[in-house]
């Protein structure tokens, strides 16, 4: 198979999923940049409960991995102004 071939038969989410009203405020404080063990004492839940959700809304929304969900999530502007960011991305000098 080529590079790019295929890749239009791809079926990504592209809607807001219907998450629990947990799981949208675990995405939402992960989005914001929080580590699971942050969203966990934040929420007072467990590390690993906080994993648990990510896992959850990753196959909800069927997607790779944290980042995809954050990508598509800032995308979609699923939660209200993370989709405006809007900086210039700046390169390292080589």
């Amino acid at each position: 198979m080529l590079l790019g071939e295929g890749w239009d038969k791809l079926q990504y989410f592209t809607a807001t999923p219907h998450l629990t009203n947990r799981e949208a405020e675990v995405l939402q404080l992960v989005t914001l940049g929080r580590s699971a063990k942050d969203v966990a004492l934040e929420l007072r839940i467990a590390p690993c409960t906080v994993e648990r959700y990510i896992e959850n809304v990753r196959l909800k929304t069927r997607t790779r991995n944290r980042a995809h969900i954050i990508a598509i999530a800032m995308r979609d502007d699923w939660f209200e102004g993370t989709g405006s960011y809007s900086a210039p991305i700046r390169l390292a000098a080589m």
